[in-house]
């Protein structure tokens, strides 16, 4: 089972808890920032992959950094 909690590590007695918590053998923590997680589909990856393999075989446009900087100033 994966429990996900929130520790403010600002707060004294939090902090204490947390260094208590990393004592366990039987707990493993991964930390993180507030950076909200995000996934793709499998229809999201699998649209990807498709468009990737188009690109490697040459059956869509593709542009330099050059072009688009020109188009955009245009």
């Amino acid at each position: 089972m994966r429990l996900t909690i929130d520790i403010d590590i600002t707060n004294n007695k939090a902090l204490a808890l947390l260094n208590y918590i990393r004592t366990l053998e039987f707990i493993s923590i991964n930390e993180k920032d507030n950076i909200t997680e995000y996934a793709l589909t499998d229809e999201q990856t699998d649209m990807l992959n498709e468009r990737k393999q188009k690109h490697h075989n040459g059956e869509s446009k593709s542009f330099s950094w050059s072009d688009i900087k020109k188009e955009l100033k245009a």
